[in-house]
């Protein structure tokens, strides 16, 4: 069996582990213009929980470069909104501020 290797740059707040139904059927009743959608990536069987923004895969071998403030302001704090929001509506009292994160992911 081989492995496959991704990493993954998104922005977003890691979450307890959640099941996907319950993450489909919450972003199923979000606000229209929200953003938020989610992400399970880890080592191998132990992949953590993510709600992400923006979210993209780095392939193997390239890289991205990463600003302290790579969208408007105004665009982050309507991120930091919706996903804050979201946490909220999953019963998550006391989140982490969101923040651009860097997910390697192995399976």
């Amino acid at each position: 069996m081989g492995m496959l290797h991704k990493t993954y740059f998104a922005y977003g707040i890691r979450i307890p582990d959640t099941d996907t139904g319950q993450l489909e059927n919450l972003l199923a009743q979000q606000d229209p213009d929200s953003v938020v959608g989610f992400l399970h990536a880890g080592d191998y069987d132990r992949n953590m929980t993510f709600l992400v923004t923006e979210c993209r895969e780095v392939k193997v071998g390239a890289y991205e470069t990463v600003t302290p403030q790579p969208v408007a302001g105004e665009q982050c704090a309507a991120w930091n909104r919706q996903l804050l929001s979201a946490a909220a509506a999953l019963g998550i009292t006391d989140p982490s501020a969101p923040s651009w994160l860097v997910v390697p992911d192995l399976s």
